[in-house]
C-alpha cells in the first residue's frame, strides 16, 4: 500500500469551553506565555458569546468560547473528560515542543509560576508532563526522544487498532 499524504496541512484551530475569560487569559497568555492573537464577541439573539484565539505557534491556534444565554444549559461543564465520566487524561491537548532543553525550560517556568505539574512520562518515543488548565482541560507538553519508535506504518497499526489486548480477554473471561 502507497504511504497517503493527509488532505490537511494541521490544525487551524481547536476550541473549548471556558466559563471564566479571564482565568483562561492568565493561565494561557500569562502563565504559559501563549500569546492572545485573537478575540470576537458577538450577539447572538438574547445572548452573547466570546471567541478568543492563543498562538500555539506555527500558524496553529487554541481557542476558546464564554458563552452567554445562546442555549447552553445553566451548569453547563467545561471538563471535556471528567464531564463526560471519563478519566481527565483522555480528552486532552498535547504540544510539541522543539526538544528537551525548550521541555525542561517550560516545565520549570509553570512550576516557578505555581502551576501543578501532574506528572512527567517517559511513552518510550517521546517525554511528557502534563497540567490541568483552567477549564478542566488537560494539557500535555512534549518532545520526541526517538521518533522513528512511533510511525509503525499502516498495516501494523491497522492490526492493532482491532486486536484485542491478552489482558483484556482473560477480564471477559471472568465478568
Amino acid at each position: 500500500m502507497s504511504e497517503q499524504k493527509p488532505p490537511v496541512q494541521g490544525i487551524h484551530h481547536i476550541a473549548f469551553g471556558t466559563r471564566s475569560s479571564r482565568k483562561t487569559y492568565d493561565f494561557y497568555q500569562n502563565k504559559l506565555g501563549f500569546p492572545l492573537v485573537h478575540c470576537e464577541n458577538h450577539q447572538h439573539g438574547d445572548g452573547h458569546f466570546r471567541h478568543f484565539f492563543f498562538d500555539m505557534g506555527m500558524g496553529q491556534d487554541l481557542g476558546f468560547f464564554e458563552i452567554h444565554n445562546v442555549g447552553e444549559k445553566e451548569d453547563y461543564r467545561t471538563d471535556p473528560s471528567t464531564g463526560l465520566g471519563l478519566p481527565p487524561w483522555v480528552n486532552h491537548v498535547s504540544f510539541r515542543m522543539a526538544d528537551e532543553q525548550a521541555w525542561t525550560a517550560l516545565r520549570d517556568h509553570v512550576k516557578a509560576q505555581g502551576l501543578r505539574v501532574l506528572g512527567e512520562v517517559d511513552h518510550d518515543f517521546c517525554f511528557s508532563f502534563y497540567l490541568m488548565d483552567p477549564n478542566g482541560l488537560m494539557i500535555e507538553f512534549t518532545y520526541d526522544t526517538a521518533p522513528e519508535r512511533f510511525g509503525q506504518g499502516h498495516d501494523e497499526a491497522y492490526r492493532l487498532l482491532f486486536e484485542v489486548p491478552a489482558e483484556e480477554i482473560g477480564d471477559r473471561k471472568e465478568r
